[in-house]
């Protein structure tokens, strides 16, 4: 699974040729959000507040106002797509400008929540029918984080047998639905001997959200993967 950070609606956004730093609009998605707010594609090109002056536009004793243009974006998602044609912006995707600043992120507003761990969705894959084929009705899993011990804070990241809780958030996922997922440290080293994953299970909830619980006896694991 990709570490990428995504950019969501609101980040920062500058140009190597203004003044000022500004916000970028989603308006090409209304749908997919991670961590509740919209994802950004390289179809979003709106700075409504601008970024101040143009240094490219030099006047006899200043600058004339900035009047953005955004050119389309690159270092964008490849796999993960909006509708099949519209890709999603990462932390470190970058345009042009048509008068020839060039515009990066500098904040993309999701808060990185990888950790110690990386989550693998397969097996949840496997089981929603239509899941990560990016049709914007298919089953698929939005994202996962984790939250401390009472669900009010989210952290970072997560050590083996931390007191912490792990949820996923789905979309067009009937409630009721059952969903199992694999943890494993990201450098494949044992969690414990012999056991280089753990697995989660949960309950989809009206929100969309599950929280997942651990299978930690061997036992349990051997009869959860023989299943």
């Amino acid at each position: 699974m990709s570490n990428k950070i995504y950019v969501c609606d609101g980040a920062i956004v500058e140009c190597d040729q203004g003044f000022n730093p500004a916000e970028l609009k989603v308006t090409e998605n209304t749908k997919i959000k991670v961590q509740g707010k919209l994802k950004a594609t390289d179809m979003d090109r709106q700075v409504p507040k601008t970024f101040g002056k143009c240094k490219l536009k030099p006047t006899s004793g200043d600058y004339l106002p900035c009047v953005p243009a955004l050119q389309k974006w690159t270092k964008t998602s490849e796999k993960t797509t909006l509708g099949g044609s519209k890709k999603f912006l990462f932390q470190d995707s970058e345009c042009m400008c048509s008068t020839g600043g060039k515009i990066t992120i500098t904040d993309p507003l999701q808060v990185d929540s990888a950790g110690s761990v990386a989550e693998e969705f397969t097996e949840l894959a496997r089981m929603l029918p239509g899941a990560m084929l990016g049709a914007d009705q298919a089953p698929k899993v939005v994202e996962s984080y984790w939250m401390d011990e009472e669900g009010k804070e989210r952290i970072k990241g997560s050590k083996y047998k931390e007191n912490l809780k792990l949820y996923v958030l789905t979309s067009n996922v009937d409630p009721g639905t059952s969903v199992k997922l694999k943890v494993a440290d990201d450098k494949q080293w044992d969690i414990e001997k012999g056991q280089k994953e753990l697995i989660y299970k949960g309950t989809v909830m009206e929100n969309g959200v599950a929280e997942m619980e651990m299978v930690t006896l061997k036992k349990e694991w051997k009869d959860t993967e023989e299943k």
